[in-house]
């Protein structure tokens, strides 16, 4: 019995198939890496609220200040990679890798002082020099926040579809995007408009040392 072999036709439908099966399945695997990705910033919001829990128990309920750009202490109020750093210098975390998360393209600090001295913006995109994924509001008492006030963020564009808070109570959420609305401006942005409002729904309290990126 003759072996039949495929003709070259045959050959370029199935490759076809092949192509039209890949760009099919291409997007849900998208979905699935970032909802890997996602899952694994919670985890790292919720290690950071345990080591900033820890620094509170220790100075007698207040969170840290932070870090100078030259990774000295001062009193003045440093708010995000500066203020994370201070967790560092304190030894309440042993690495920069839990301040990246791994949807960006932020590359981590080898010590404390690159992290103090990293550039911020709200949405994250001086990718060279932010060595943090994260905006922190540095200098509250632990008395302060609550279950209603957020403490560190995703800044704006690290998921393509929302972004995650830790709070005040060390619970992470969730929070997507909008029609019309971003995010990050979900309930008086996480109740830390730094503000008092007259709107019983904002939880908002009047905070001196703003955070411009919050």
């Amino acid at each position: 019995m003759k072996k039949s072999n495929f003709t070259l036709i045959e050959l370029l439908v199935v490759i076809g198939i092949i192509a039209l099966l890949a760009a099919m399945l291409m997007p849900a695997l998208s979905k699935a890496q970032e909802a890997a990705r996602q899952a694994d910033c919670v985890n790292q919001l919720k290690q950071i609220g345990l080591a900033l829990k820890m620094y509170s128990n220790d100075m007698r309920g207040v969170y840290p200040n932070g870090l100078t750009s030259s990774g000295t202490l001062d009193e003045n109020v440093h708010h995000n990679s500066p203020g994370l750093a201070h967790l560092w210098f304190d030894n309440y975390v042993e690495t920069g890798k839990g301040f990246v998360c791994r949807s960006t393209k932020n590359t981590p600090a080898d010590k404390y002082s690159t992290l103090a001295a990293g550039a911020d913006t709200a949405n994250g995109g001086s990718v060279k020099t932010e060595r943090s994924s994260y905006l922190y509001y540095a200098g509250l008492a632990a008395d302060d926040v609550t279950a209603e006030n957020g403490l560190c963020r995703d800044k704006n564009t690290n998921h393509k579809n929302g972004g995650d808070v830790l709070f005040g109570d060390g619970h992470v959420e969730k929070f997507s995007v909008g029609k019309g609305s971003n995010w990050y401006d979900a309930n008086f942005k996480f109740n830390m408009k730094g503000e008092e409002s007259e709107d019983d729904n904002d939880k908002s309290f009047k905070i001196e040392d703003k955070n411009s990126l919050w």
